[in-house]
């Protein structure tokens, strides 16, 4: 979801990018340590403006929600990557492998798409009030060399 909005804002709004990615890594089997990431593209003199503008996003996320069609248009996104995943191995490797280490029931991952559709704006706002702490952040940027 956070992928979608900033795509609206950085690319669309400020026209500063191509490309936006948000991406969650969390080790298994330990909960809790996990991070996001969300990476971007764009001109050196820009790149403030633009983490400024993340940040800004959050802030609004965790206090206002996402819009009904913001989170509309997220499930529908996640609905297409689960249908695109069941067909490919490598996704039942990882899901069953998840599933043994963490002695969950491997039935679980067919229920994704009730999962997708329990997600609502109020949910998402909690998960960016839990999960986004603004005093806990790292900016790391790569530029060209002068």
């Amino acid at each position: 979801m956070l992928e979608i909005a900033l795509r609206d804002i950085l690319r669309e709004e400020l026209g500063e990018t191509y490309t936006v990615s948000v991406n969650l890594s969390q080790p298994l089997p330990q909960r809790g340590a996990g991070k996001v990431m969300v990476s971007f593209g764009g001109a050196p003199e820009n790149i403030d403006l633009m983490v400024d503008r993340v940040l800004q996003e959050v802030k609004r996320l965790q206090q206002e929600g996402p819009t009904a069609d913001l989170t509309t248009r997220a499930r529908e996104s996640a609905k297409r990557a689960y249908e695109t995943s069941i067909k490919q191995n490598g996704f039942w490797l990882g899901r069953l492998q998840s599933a043994k280490l963490l002695d969950r029931d491997p039935r679980l991952i067919l229920t994704r798409p009730e999962r997708i559709d329990a997600i609502t704006p109020s949910v998402l706002q909690d998960t960016f009030k839990r999960y986004f702490p603004l005093d806990r952040y790292t900016i790391v940027t790569l530029a060209p060399e002068k």
